[in-house]
């Protein structure tokens, strides 16, 4: 994925270089994760993060990857979701693996302007600038 390029990477003129984090409104799972998604619940193929978050929650729920004594902790191994995380278990008080899954798997839409005023999608830019507050997991409160 292409990240965020800087004012000494780029001209004033290049519109890709104004694009803000703030302005990544939806994202478009790519297949292995939106199946996930699906089997969850999710209808469609975009969504904000905070549903996509809200669908893991749900199969994560649905599947009961999760320890029943400890909830903070999601035992993935033998699942696709283990797969895709790459790991076989984490914490929702640590989610960096999920968050890091999320950065590989998810492209960002946004909708910007050129310089003729003309709409645009501007795909496959950087989610790294994504904002957690672990206070507020939304994965964290689906069983709590």
């Amino acid at each position: 994925m292409a990240s965020f390029c800087t004012s000494a990477q780029c001209s004033a003129a290049d519109s890709a270089c104004r694009i803000s984090p703030r302005q990544i409104k939806q994202v478009r799972p790519k297949l292995p994760l939106l199946k996930i998604l699906q089997e969850a619940g999710a209808q469609g193929e975009i969504f904000t993060v905070t549903e996509v978050m809200h669908h893991l929650g749900q199969y994560i729920t649905m599947k009961q990857l999760y320890d029943l004594r400890e909830q903070h902790m999601v035992y993935c191994a033998g699942d696709v979701l283990g797969e895709l995380l790459g790991c076989q278990s984490f914490s929702v008080k640590a989610p960096s693996p999920l968050y890091a899954m999320l950065r590989r798997n998810l492209v960002a839409l946004t909708t910007a302007t050129t310089e003729l005023n003309r709409p645009y999608i501007k795909t496959n830019i950087s989610l790294t600038n994504i904002s957690v507050d672990l206070h507020n997991n939304p994965v964290k409160k689906v069983w709590r």
